[in-house]
């Protein structure tokens, strides 16, 4: 069980990092933000501190994302997974949506319709 949990944290840090960086944030600012200090960060982020449930509602709030973004992606036995629209997990996804609501409406229309055929094929 334990193994389990140590895997959790360690997904939820690589979370905060990933979005402390879209957002082109330091460790230091975060820190800064928190009351505490960047290697506190650092130890969130690696998994190697828990990040506790009141800290992660400051970080969601800091970050702007919700609670769910950093437990999107973690499937149990017991959960089936769960479908978000709109929370990027990635930074390629990310990049691709905030790209992709840039295009005219001609541009996402011809590019639905190319994902469409790659998708049948």
């Amino acid at each position: 069980m334990q193994s389990q949990n140590l895997n959790i944290d360690l997904f939820i840090g690589k979370k905060i990092r990933l979005k402390r960086k879209m957002l082109k944030m330091s460790q230091t600012t975060l820190g800064q933000h928190l009351g505490v200090t960047f290697q506190q960060i650092q130890k969130y982020e690696k998994g190697l501190n828990r990040v506790s449930a009141g800290r992660l509602m400051e970080i969601s709030d800091i970050l702007n994302v919700p609670l769910s973004f950093f437990y999107a992606d973690i499937i149990t036995k017991k959960q089936p997974p769960y479908h978000h629209d709109e929370i990027a997990s990635s930074t390629e996804e990310y990049l691709l949506l905030k790209r992709f609501r840039t295009l005219t409406m001609v541009k996402k229309k011809a590019f639905l319709q190319l994902i469409a055929d790659e998708n049948a094929s």
